[in-house]
């Protein structure tokens, strides 16, 4: 199957750049929802401060609403110094018409406490919005001059988010108008600060679980490369071993035709064998289509595992014919297992030829196996030069080895390919200087 990585980085970075813009669209609705709440916290503030300074310059003891009553007497107002409203439409709040003009008789007698104003509105926003970093009370003229004010700023805030509130009352009779207006900065709570902080880190995160991604990508399809072109190479190399083998079974067979002793004519049929042997486990690997699951799900067989170490045993002592090899088969004479024959072999055989080829000692190869009720297990020991820990780590990695005049780092790859396609696994042990150990874990199929 075909992995189309550039789909597979398109869809995950759509995938997470779709969950950082739904998180992005949240916190900015939670964050424009609250800082709603807070202009509406600051509006309220600034009228119930007004309407509590106006009743504490009155005399009056609680925030209920002014009430009309009507005048009889107009000489009471006849001095000119009361306050002419216009006609109240229906849609005109009369409380705080009221209170407007009441405060601008405050005002014109010069008892208007801006100060006291400022304290009313410091106490409501600490008390339910925030901080206070800057503040600017003003009450203004109809020519938008100053006639009191109030301005400061709060010390050592350091470097705090926040936001400028702004209200305003517009005081109007017939013929006068004054502004009370105000610009506090408030700081933002933390838990605003927080989401946007948390927004930050997300598109961080995302950022760095792509560009992770993207090199995981990179990593995997570079090695589905080499393992693609070690395939290529592996039967490639395979298949050119076809057009020799049949040119040495083709003499073989006129040598052993033609030979007269039947020493050696035996000698001739037994070699004979063994290159047609070869030549079909040569086609039967080029007929795998370079899957060796497909062989298993065709192909399997069972077979008695003592038969064949021996023969592994006998081809291995001919291919070192300068080494004296002792071989010890311990393996279960009735222990038969089900899988590949072809393939279980190739990987018995790069085990043990291993064992023998990195032994600068008499090399000594010891296979035994044995039977659980979960599992099949087959070790091959040898008293080898060992391998190193670091190099432990790696050996089973394509194209991995430390004989870079000899090896191909394939061997061992392909052997752990084979025993992972039969359901099972193979690890070593290793001490450097005294040898090593490779064990096979094989599912037991005759429980």
């Amino acid at each position: 199957m075909k992995w189309n990585f550039r789909t597979i980085l398109i869809a995950s970075a759509l995938a997470l750049s779709v969950l950082l813009l739904s998180q992005g669209i949240w916190v900015r609705n939670s964050m424009s929802k609250r800082e709603e709440n807070r202009s509406n916290d600051f509006q309220r503030c600034f009228s119930n401060s007004i309407t509590s300074l106006l009743n504490q310059q009155m005399g009056k003891d609680d925030n209920t609403p002014y009430n009309i009553e009507p005048i009889e007497d107009m000489s009471e107002i006849a001095d000119g110094n009361g306050i002419h409203l216009e006609t109240i439409s229906a849609s005109e709040n009369v409380s705080i018409l009221l209170e407007n003009a009441l405060i601008i008789l405050l005002i014109e007698k010069g008892n208007f406490n801006i100060s006291r104003l400022d304290s009313l509105i410091n106490n409501c926003i600490t008390t339910g919005i925030g901080d206070i970093l800057s503040a600017d009370l003003t009450l203004q003229d109809s020519e938008n001059l100053p006639i009191d004010s109030i301005t400061y700023t709060a010390g050592h805030t350091g470097f705090r988010s926040s936001e400028l509130y702004v209200a305003e009352r517009a005081l109007t009779s017939r013929d006068r108008t004054y502004t009370i207006r105000a610009e506090y900065r408030i700081a933002q709570p933390a838990n605003l600060r927080n989401m946007g902080i948390a927004t930050l880190v997300s598109l961080l995160a995302s950022i760095a679980v792509i560009s992770i991604l993207s090199y995981l990508l990179y990593v995997i399809r570079q090695r589905h490369n080499q393992i693609q072109n070690m395939e290529r190479l592996f039967h490639g190399a395979i298949h050119d071993l076809k057009a020799p083998l049949a040119y040495v079974y083709f003499l073989l067979s006129s040598l052993e035709e033609e030979e007269m002793e039947m020493e050696r004519r035996e000698s001739l049929s037994l070699t004979t064998e063994k290159v047609s042997s070869l030549t079909g486990k040569i086609n039967r690997f080029l007929q795998s289509k370079k899957d060796i699951k497909q062989i298993l799900k065709k192909g399997k067989k069972r077979f008695f595992l003592y038969d064949m170490t021996e023969q592994i045993e006998a081809e291995i002592d001919t291919m070192f014919p300068g080494k004296e090899i002792l071989f010890h088969n311990e393996c279960d004479a009735e222990l038969s297992i089900a899988g590949s024959p072809d393939h279980l072999e190739a990987v018995l055989r790069i085990l043990v030829e291993n064992a023998v080829k990195y032994n600068s000692k008499q090399p000594e190869v010891t296979i035994r196996s044995w039977r659980d009720e979960e599992n099949i297990v087959i070790e091959i020991e040898d008293n080898g030069n060992g391998i190193p820990h670091n190099v432990v780590r790696k050996l089973f990695k394509p194209y991995y080895t430390t004989d870079n005049e000899h090896g191909t780092g394939i061997g061992l790859y392909y052997a752990k390919s084979i025993i992972k396609a039969h359901g099972g696994n193979i690890s070593v042990e290793s001490v450097v200087g005294k040898g090593s150990t490779f064990t096979i874990t094989l599912p037991n199929t005759n429980r």
